[in-house]
């Protein structure tokens, strides 16, 4: 569903807990959309409500609304992907054209419900080979002899015609097109088997790197806390010691969630491509088009070329715990300093 030119609707209109087309929308106060479903699971209580998305935190359990517009713009763009097929029409009817329902390779014409009638009804047109109606008939026709490709040469993997396994493919392994789709649908169901695996692979991985950057998040503010307790107790001069470590502990923290939003991002882009995968797929262990599968399969029952995501982290810990010692040794000295000064002042 990608375009090479930016985002599609798709991924418009895709809810980013469970990389699907939303259900019954929901909308934060942040301004992100997820799905009603996804969003409840997400709080599993109302102490720790936030954007999935964003990490904008809520101080009370948002009461959550339908987004009837939104909703109403994903039924609209589901329903204009079901009338995305192209349409093909009988080549007999005389005033308005009828849709065509079947395609015969023998006769190489298509035919609505009514001319089809007698490749059904007479003996003599039974033999022939019918298939759905398709628009590129002269895919399915051998253009040296002009008859059905009815065969496989599994020698030279192309399909051939009657005629062909007279000549030049007398000798080779053939068999009828009907099999060799079946074979190569059974691949296809293998390898969608296997990318459905890397979709569920690649949202674990997700929430795995939500949750480490979350972790990272509440060890930071654990840390800032207790660094908070100590530079209260220390004079002015190692103020800026404080505001350096906040510093430096924020930038750490945004350079590893620039690291987790682009993971992310990554991961969402292999899932989006293994959809479009997994649709076509799809579409394709379902057609009776054999040839059609034979065409195409060489390329989608491959796994995709994807990043190997198994040693991927993000670090969640926050190492300050040498400098914390530094500033309590430091602390220590100047309280030692101040006691010499006010017994030496007889305070």
């Amino acid at each position: 569903m990608a375009s090479s030119s930016g985002p599609s609707l798709n991924e418009e209109l895709q809810c980013s807990i469970c990389m699907e087309v939303f259900t019954d929308p929901v909308t934060t106060a942040c301004g992100h959309n997820f799905c009603q479903t996804c969003l409840s699971k997400s709080w599993p209580n109302s102490r720790t409500c936030f954007c999935p998305l964003c990490k904008e935190k809520f101080s009370r359990r948002p009461k959550l609304k339908i987004n009837t517009t939104l909703r109403e713009v994903v039924q609209h763009f589901k329903e204009k992907l079901n009338l995305g097929e192209t349409e093909v029409f009988c080549d007999f009817c005389d005033e308005r054209k009828q849709k065509a329902v079947k395609t015969c390779l023998t006769c190489q014409s298509s035919y609505c419900e009514t001319h089809l009638e007698p490749h059904l009804s007479l003996p003599c047109l039974n033999e022939h080979t019918l298939i759905n109606a398709v628009e590129n008939l002269e895919d399915y026709i051998c253009q040296k002899h002009e008859r059905p490709l009815e065969l496989f040469c599994r020698d030279d993997q192309t399909c051939v015609c009657l005629s062909c396994t007279e000549g030049e493919h007398r000798t080779h392994n053939t068999v009828p097109i009907e099999e060799e789709s079946r074979e190569k649908k059974n691949q296809l169901v293998q390898t969608q088997t296997d990318i459905h695996q890397m979709i569920q692979d690649r949202k674990k991985k997700i929430q795995e790197i939500q949750h480490s950057v979350e972790l990272r998040k509440r060890n930071t503010e654990k840390a800032e806390s207790s660094s908070v307790e100590i530079f209260t107790d220390l004079i002015r001069s190692i103020e800026r010691c404080q505001s350096d470590l906040m510093k430096m502990m924020e930038e750490q923290q945004k350079a590893a969630e620039k690291q987790a939003e682009d993971l992310i991002k990554e991961i969402h882009q292999e899932i989006t491509e293994l959809k479009r995968r997994n649709t076509e797929l799809e579409q394709l262990s379902h057609t009776d088009d054999h040839l059609h599968v034979i065409q195409v399969s060489s390329t989608l029952y491959t796994r995709p070329n994807t990043k190997n995501w198994t040693e991927i982290r993000i670090d969640s810990d926050v190492n300050v715990n040498s400098l914390f010692i530094a500033l309590t040794e430091l602390k220590n000295t100047l309280d030692e300093t101040l006691k010499e000064k006010l017994s030496q002042t007889g305070m």
